[in-house]
């Protein structure tokens, strides 16, 4: 999966491309830096995201011994990248370095509601009508994390 957060080296301003255009990404006068994330921990504390798939429910904490989340040190956002979704849950210090977010994981249609033509489901008209909504599955799913001090770190499921 490509790379797809940039920060500001001046003012630290980090932001998620959405939609590839072709042009450059600038902020404070200069050309923003591409995060490359980190996969392998090779330092003291843990980075790695840990993950467990729970009943369509994806559950993040950051590193297999959780991560610090002092002041000086944390985690800033833990972030769930799939083929057209992104979520991102912000953290403060003093909060646990941990997220959860639904994705389906098993079948190509998560969710069916289907209501009657005489139920209350108004459509824009106002008027009763049938409604469907489906959700496919999720494929290439990445989960992201950024730490105040050592930067981006991911785990793909």
């Amino acid at each position: 999966m490509r790379e797809i957060f940039y920060r500001c080296k001046v003012c630290g301003n980090i932001v998620a491309m959405i939609k590839t255009g072709g042009g450059t990404l600038t902020c404070c006068g200069q050309e923003m830096e591409k995060l490359v994330a980190n996969t392998v921990d090779a330092s003291k504390e843990k980075h790695v995201p840990a993950v467990t798939v729970d009943n369509g429910k994806i559950k993040v904490e950051v590193g297999s011994v959780l991560h610090p989340m002092l002041p000086e040190h944390y985690i800033e956002w833990i972030a769930l990248v799939a083929d057209d979704k992104i979520e991102i849950k912000y953290l403060k210090p003093g909060m646990e370095p941990k997220a959860e977010f639904e994705c389906n994981l098993s079948s190509d249609v998560e969710k069916v509601t289907y209501t009657e033509g005489d139920d209350e489901v108004p459509n824009c008209e106002g008027q009763p009508c049938n409604f469907v909504y489906t959700e496919k599955k999720a494929r290439n799913i990445s989960i992201y994390e950024y730490c105040n001090l050592h930067g981006l770190w991911k785990t793909e499921i």
